[in-house]
């Protein structure tokens, strides 16, 4: 098999059927193909499919992709036993469609996807009957015919729902925000979704192709973090293998994509307008109350998603830095005393959580007014930068 021909052929037909945003069709292609794969490598990637309403074009995506991948399983709900009791029978492609009506709250199974992008970690313990899966090695059975086993979680998935996905699950998928499709935009039906020779091109690619698939270690664009060069990695593998522009395009929508990712962290750009609202006031220490007024005055910024347009108050605000380990103190200020920030306790977090990509945004906003405070004058730097 031509890889580059049939990965040319997979962004073919995904753009007659679903619009995409810009790199979104290249990494589908690889991603298809990576369902192939996965078991050849230590980490299997996810997407996550996000849209800011109903008719996005989510669910024909889900399905397009589903007619393409390897032993495809597509759920709309999905209990955790079921999760990885089905994962470790038929090692699927799973598709979880419509998160948002049960992901919310459910933070076994959130852990579970968390936990199940990495081979080594793939893996929940459980007591189940001896037959019913691969027992715990010098692990001794009970007298009731049961004993403690582990359930594989490990296989490629595709997480979509209305909203954002949760920052951690975020984290660890490769996340294509979708977009309604304007009236010039035309797509076919799926009646006319033909796949059966591309799947079976696929599998015969990968089995030309796994012993150099199992060695591989494609370079990794240096400006990607360590967990989106673990998830990028298989597909810059397939790219490679694949030749022609192919290993170029793949790290173009690594990096693209990669860093719009990043561009929407919520939290990073909390941390920096609770930092600049510091430098404004030319203070070290700032209420609460006052910091609250600054904040809820700005209600367009990324981390007002958090809040699903409501204002922030006191205690959301420090269940947010508590995980940072900044917490409100008492504090005075000339003859007041009241809860509030020091800004010592920012400095270290923003120069670690502050990426460049949100002070540039920042900046960019400012730029018909003044330039707000670059936060280069000594004092920290973005965690893109240093």
């Amino acid at each position: 098999m031509d890889g580059k021909v049939l990965l040319d052929c997979l962004r073919q037909l995904l753009r007659r059927f679903v619009v995409l945003p810009k790199w979104a069709t290249e990494t589908l292609a690889l991603w298809i193909l990576h369902t192939y794969a996965f078991k050849l490598r230590d980490v299997t990637t996810y997407i996550g499919l996000e849209s800011p309403e109903h008719r996005c074009g989510k669910s024909t995506l889900v399905t397009v992709l589903s007619e393409l991948a390897h032993r495809s399983l597509v759920s709309s709900n999905i209990s955790p036993p079921a999760f990885f009791r089905v994962i470790e029978d038929f090692q699927p492609t799973l598709f979880i469609d419509e998160a948002d009506t049960f992901l919310p709250g459910n933070e076994q199974l959130r852990g579970i996807l968390n936990s199940g992008y990495t081979r080594e970690t793939a893996y929940v313990m459980r007591v189940a009957n001896q037959a019913s899966c691969e027992s715990i090695p010098d692990s001794q059975p009970s007298t009731n015919n049961t004993q403690l086993v582990r359930f594989s979680c490990w296989c490629p998935k595709v997480i979509a729902r209305i909203g954002r996905l949760p920052i951690t699950l975020a984290d660890r998928c490769i996340v294509i925000r979708m977009q309604r499709k304007t009236p010039n935009e035309e797509c076919e039906r799926l009646r006319n979704l033909d796949t059966i020779m591309l799947r079976r091109q696929c599998a015969r690619f990968v089995q030309d192709h796994a012993p150099a698939l199992a060695r591989a270690q494609p370079e990794i664009p240096r400006s990607l973090n360590d967990r989106a060069a673990d998830i990028w990695e298989p597909l810059l593998a397939l790219a490679d293998l694949a030749g022609g522009d192919w290993p170029d395009l793949a790290r173009q929508a690594a990096l693209n994509l990669s860093g719009s990712a990043q561009e929407s962290n919520p939290i990073s750009s909390l941390l920096l307008d609770i930092f600049v609202s510091f430098i404004d006031t030319e203070a070290d220490r700032i209420f609460t109350r006052e910091l609250l007024q600054r904040l809820n005055a700005f209600p367009g910024r990324p981390w007002a998603e958090l809040r699903n347009g409501k204002e922030i108050t006191g205690p959301w605000l420090s269940q947010q830095l508590r995980r940072y380990g900044i917490r409100p103190r008492t504090l005075r200020i000339g003859d007041l005393r009241a809860k509030g920030y020091l800004k010592d306790d920012f400095l270290d977090v923003c120069r670690r959580y502050v990426s460049k990509s949100d002070l540039d945004a920042l900046i960019g906003e400012s730029a018909a007014d003044q330039p707000p405070p670059t936060a280069d004058n000594g004092e920290f730097k973005s965690s893109s930068s240093s």
